[in-house]
């Protein structure tokens, strides 16, 4: 609270803060929640809320009307949802190469299918991708929704991979 009181020159200002930000913080936080569903995300939002509050301020007048409860609401649901629309569009998983992912019955009519079988669902499908169908690296990295280079470092680490898989298999490369 400290870091919002030190923006706001005025001592009456402040007070009238400091009497929001107490009477009000758990149920901005509440509201962030439960469009969130993430505690830290909600946090976030109540704190980006507080923020904008602090810069219109001279708008608040009477605590305890409900019209100042709608504005503190809206002001934190707009908030949460900006933070929702960017984390959807920024989902991230976290990266596990080793998973295989759906299984590939491949046609079993060489060491080097079984092989590619073998590897992880991401590898096989840059694999694939690049030398059984042909596309290059801008439209795997396209299709796929990675960057060129990321589709490039993939294909460097499949064909490591898939060299290890074939020499484990007694497969001279």
């Amino acid at each position: 609270m400290l870091i919002y009181l030190q923006s706001i020159a005025d001592p009456q200002d402040r007070n009238k803060f400091e009497q929001l930000y107490i009477q009000y913080k758990q149920l901005m936080f509440c509201v962030a929640n439960s469009i969130l569903r993430n505690e830290y995300d909600a946090e976030d939002a109540v704190h980006q809320a507080f923020l904008a509050i602090v810069k219109n301020l001279d708008k608040i007048s009477d605590l305890e009307c409900t019209k100042t409860k709608t504005y503190l609401v809206t002001i934190v649901e707009n908030c949460a949802i900006d933070i929702y629309r960017v984390k959807k569009r920024k989902a991230t998983v976290p990266l596990n190469e080793d998973i295989v992912g759906l299984e590939f019955d491949g046609p079993h009519t060489s060491a080097l299918a079984e092989a590619i079988a073998k590897l992880p669902v991401r590898y096989r499908h840059v694999i694939l991708l690049k030398y059984d169908c042909g596309y290059s690296y801008s439209e795997i990295a396209e299709i796929l929704g990675l960057s060129y280079e990321g589709v490039h470092s993939l294909d460097q680490r499949a064909k490591r991979k898939l060299k290890k898989v074939l020499e484990e298999a007694g497969i001279d490369v």
